[in-house]
């Protein structure tokens, strides 16, 4: 533990965070990535209330970032009430608030999360055979669907990762158009009709490619939410499968049994 009388010992505070390094070429900020290592670290206990921050300058120096980036990391904290600043005695653990996620009801169809005050960042569109076991879902054969890598965001900050394969688009679908519409919309401009769909919710851990886009470690544990969404005549037409930062985002049910 890093108390006000201890050293800072560089390897000792990696060794905490499980190596974990800020990735510059992650589309999430460098000072969110440095925060999210150390809100992590602080809310399970790994760097205890009590204990004393490592300063910017040493933060800066070991994750081989600005001290304005540093800065602002310590700040985020701050404002999440997990330490507190003190002019010259530096920054000292002080957690005694948990994250207040987003909620989404269970219920929602196509526009449910589009309509939060997120934005889209579209990391992939594809249109290729997908593997057997979501050909069979669709029976599409050697049909090429359209699959599609997508964050959303909040606040610059992604908290959700999609993994979605579709039939019925076309390459005339864009990433501009991806990300300056909700998916409901470009099914309707695309002809794609969807009557029914089922929806499981399941737990798994991040995947190193998953820690690296949602800037969280790897083997996290994620909330999963997988979608079938069917046509008219009962066939599949869009498979969604999204993991969430259950940090940043919650789902809520009510049920009214008056």
């Amino acid at each position: 533990m890093l108390d006000s009388n201890t050293i800072f010992d560089r390897d000792d505070l990696m060794g905490k965070l499980n190596r974990r390094t800020v990735d510059p070429s992650s589309p999430a900020p460098l000072y969110y990535q440095l925060y999210t290592m150390l809100r992590d670290a602080i809310a399970s206990g790994v760097l205890q209330s009590g204990s004393k921050m490592p300063s910017e300058k040493e933060l800066a120096a070991t994750f081989d970032v600005s001290r304005n980036t540093a800065r602002r990391a310590l700040a985020e904290l701050a404002n999440d009430n997990m330490v507190i600043r003190r002019r010259g005695r530096g920054t000292v653990v002080d957690y005694n608030k948990q994250h207040d996620p987003i909620h989404a009801p269970l219920t929602d169809l196509m526009q449910g999360l589009d309509e939060i005050n997120t934005k889209v960042t579209a990391l992939k569109i594809d249109f290729t055979v997908p593997p057997s076991e979501i050909a069979q879902k669709f029976n599409a054969g050697d049909e090429e669907l359209c699959n599609l890598h997508r964050l959303r965001n909040i606040h610059e900050v992604p908290y959700v990762y999609y993994d979605t394969w579709t039939r019925g688009f076309d390459r005339t679908l864009t990433k501009k158009k991806l990300e300056s519409n909700a998916r409901f919309e470009l099914f309707v401009e695309y002809g794609i009709e969807i009557v029914r769909f089922e929806q499981y919710l399941s737990a798994e851990r991040a995947t190193p490619e998953i820690a690296k886009a949602l800037t969280i470690g790897t083997g996290k544990p994620l909330l999963k939410r997988v979608r079938y969404s069917y046509d008219d005549d009962g066939e599949l037409v869009d498979y969604l499968s999204g993991v969430y930062n259950t940090d940043l985002f919650s789902y809520k049910m009510e049920a009214d049994l008056k």
